[in-house]
């Protein structure tokens, strides 16, 4: 069974519990890292000002600047980005993996909120209707 790494765990330790919990489920199923759970106001900006975030940080924050994070970016391992399409649905197979990590939890009562990919902001299960695709980013909603 795969298991975080240590700059993957201390990554995942500025997240919400619900995330950590959730985390530690899907990789019981399968392997990936954390990229980044808290983001600083200065990280933020940055990756506004990149296009890599549709927030700006300031009048509209992420949730990765809250403390702790209610968001976290991940992405399967190992992943080989010269091979895009594969490695997209690798991200895909990931999500669908802590989509039901999520939903396992919160009915057993284990966590309070759910959970939405940046790979379908609305939840509907149609790919195709996102504007802005953030495949490694999961984050928290309200039940």
């Amino acid at each position: 069974m795969a298991s975080f790494g240590s700059r993957s765990r201390e990554r995942l330790n500025s997240c919400h519990v619900d995330l950590r919990l959730i985390c530690d489920e899907a990789i019981k199923t399968m392997d990936f890292s954390v990229l980044e759970g808290h983001r600083s106001y200065s990280k933020q900006r940055e990756y506004y000002k990149a296009g890599r975030s549709k927030l700006d940080g300031v009048k509209k924050k992420s949730k990765h600047q809250k403390t702790p994070s209610e968001a976290v970016d991940i992405a399967p391992y190992p992943i080989d980005f010269k091979q895009v399409a594969k490695s997209k649905a690798r991200f895909y197979l990931l999500a669908g993996v802590m989509l039901q990590a999520s939903e396992k939890l919160l009915s057993e009562g284990k966590i309070s909120h759910k959970l939405r990919w940046g790979g379908d902001w609305d939840s509907d299960k149609e790919f195709s209707d996102q504007s802005f695709d953030d495949l490694p980013h999961f984050e928290l909603i309200e039940v």
